[in-house]
């Protein structure tokens, strides 16, 4: 069971009936145990959804980088070329 909490103007903790915490949760003892045990895991689950690095994409992402870089590398050089004649 979870409760929140907020600090009154003597900055004593006390309970209140908000739905929305907007200082401190308190847990009790069995979900503060399974929360540590769940954190690393749902964090790692988490970083590999957000960061996975697909090889695929990038390489189609990467290759056509390196065309319009080329492309317009060369363009300039032609536009330069033709500006000095």
């Amino acid at each position: 069971m979870s409760v929140c909490a907020v600090t009154d103007v003597n900055d004593f903790v006390k309970v209140t009936t908000e739905t929305t915490c907007s200082q401190y949760v308190l847990v009790d003892a069995l979900t503060y145990e399974d929360l540590q045990a769940s954190t690393l895991t749902h964090l790692l689950e988490a970083l590999d959804l957000y960061f996975a690095f697909d090889v695929e994409t990038f390489g189609v992402i990467n290759g056509t980088l390196m065309l319009a870089f080329l492309s317009a590398h060369f363009a300039g050089r032609v536009v330069k070329y033709l500006g000095k004649s």
